[in-house]
């Protein structure tokens, strides 16, 4: 392990797996109702460890922790595919359309040369609401998509990844079906609509662009259940700045750097954690998803 303190990282890849396979097993004894929001949970906090893990935790050897985040638990990322994204969102122009690969911003001439219904939806698109419960499934099948494209135009590298992914999806969805007797179709819409569901409140206020400001991420300030489902991601001034550090030390980089009041300089401060920003974006949007319009 990285250090003795990654036990941590450990017992909570163990919650995680373990908590989801109990959820599967004793479905019949939950019913529907209680099973499908536990694997929502289970799911959200599952795609919150592959995030800790592809930043390398918690053991020292990479290929470790790529065998860890592998297991498709919400079955619709192919987890080495989502690493080199998301470590290429860290080195980018964060909010920029064409550098951010995370960035959720439209390029002015895209959006001017759109019809009416596309830029309707990305005004939508700035609101939670619309995000967490619309986008979160047209972002799912868009970026499947895009990985299919990359394999039919001969990219062997997403082959791969997609092909571990596929044996992975298969032997999940065989433990639930053939194994614990789950309806296919209670676990798709727990663990990954529901998992999307939850994991995409945290991303919706974390980046966006400030004009006159180097200031990109935001600090929600949420609540120790919503912070240890985020695993503290939602401090994202402290990720940004040292997206090494465990997440269990994450606050205490906060508190050192004193990103709250970066993010208050910045306007991207929120010390009413995600209620906050549901009670100002539910149906307002955040900004135009035109940067810097």
């Amino acid at each position: 392990m990285n250090s003795r303190r990654e036990w941590r990282t450990l017992a909570l890849a163990v919650a995680v797996h373990g908590g989801a396979a109990a959820v599967v097993a004793w479905h019949d004894w939950l019913g529907p109702w209680v099973a499908v929001p536990l694997l929502g949970w289970f799911g959200a906090w599952h795609l919150s460890l592959q995030h800790e893990v592809l930043h390398g935790h918690p053991f020292r050897r990479q290929w470790a922790n790529n065998l860890l985040g592998s297991v498709p638990v919400t079955l619709w990322i192919p987890y080495r595919e989502f690493r080199i994204d998301h470590l290429l969102h860290h080195e980018a122009d964060l909010t920029d359309p064409h550098l951010d690969n995370e960035s959720y911003y439209v390029d002015p001439q895209v959006f001017e040369r759109a019809g009416r219904i596309r830029r309707a939806l990305w005004w939508a698109n700035r609101t939670i609401l619309f995000r967490i419960l619309v986008w979160s499934v047209i972002s799912t099948f868009a970026y499947v998509w895009s990985k299919i494209r990359r394999v039919l135009g001969g990219d062997r590298s997403v082959a791969r990844s997609v092909a571990v992914h596929l044996a992975g999806v298969a032997a999940v969805l065989w433990l639930v079906t053939d194994v614990a007797g789950m309806p296919w179709w209670q676990y798709v819409l727990g663990a990954t609509y529901g998992g999307r569901i939850l994991n995409a409140i945290r991303p919706f206020p974390e980046h966006r662009y400030v004009p006159g400001s180097e200031v990109r991420t935001a600090m929600v300030m949420a609540g120790p259940v919503m912070s240890l489902l985020m695993l503290n991601n939602n401090l994202h001034v402290a990720h940004h700045a040292k997206a090494v550090v465990a997440w269990y030390d994450v606050p205490r980089l906060a508190r050192e750097m004193g990103a709250e009041q970066v993010a208050k300089e910045a306007g991207l401060h929120f010390p009413g954690g995600y209620l906050e920003v549901f009670r100002r974006y539910s149906f307002r949007p955040v900004d135009s998803p035109v940067r810097g319009a």
